[in-house]
């Protein structure tokens, strides 16, 4: 995709954050009833784990290669390019153990307020590419820093929601795969 291809909006933007902000509703809601205090307890691993692999994988494709040219190489020196998806996983990997720690002890839905947490940690992130130009890429220059930071709280809570799914599966394999073996030695 060239820098000419396609211009994002302020209005798109807005939009987005209502459609993502739609979708994280039942994403929470899922979340709040799937995940309940005592098994939160247990994903502190799981989690760091999950969003590790999440954000390594979303920064390979698109901060590495979708968007390399169009918005990336503009906000990052160029031999960061393929280190970013391991630097991001890691980073965001610390941040799940924080957020996990920020969480583990709520009364209810710990699991709510670690996605929600996630969520606004794109403010951080996304505020630092704004000081760093990311508004003046060709791509986003028509858009506003308030629409991309809104649409950037929606779109993290739907990776976070999806953290919390990957750690309970893989948690919920772990336990599968330790039962199994129990019983086959016992």
């Amino acid at each position: 995709m060239g820098d000419e291809a396609v211009r994002l909006t302020s209005d798109l933007f807005w939009r987005a954050t209502l459609v993502t902000g739609l979708i994280d509703l039942p994403l929470l809601a899922l979340v709040a009833r799937g995940v309940p205090p005592r098994l939160f307890a247990s994903l502190k691993w799981p989690l760091a784990t999950a969003a590790f692999l999440v954000y390594a994988g979303l920064w390979l494709a698109f901060g590495s290669v979708l968007y390399w040219d169009a918005v990336y190489r503009h906000v990052f020196p160029g031999w960061s390019r393929w280190l970013l998806p391991p630097w991001m996983g890691t980073l965001f990997g610390a941040a799940a153990l924080l957020f996990w720690r920020l969480s583990v002890n709520a009364p209810r839905w710990p699991a709510v307020r670690f996605a929600l947490l996630g969520g606004l940690v794109s403010l951080v992130g996304h505020g630092i590419g704004i000081r760093r130009g990311l508004m003046r890429v060709p791509l986003l220059a028509h858009a506003s820093p308030a629409s991309a930071l809104a649409f950037g709280v929606t779109e993290f809570i739907v990776y976070w929601c999806a953290i919390v799914a990957l750690a309970g599966a893989g948690h919920g394999l772990a336990v599968t795969a330790r039962r199994r073996e129990t019983a086959r030695r016992g």
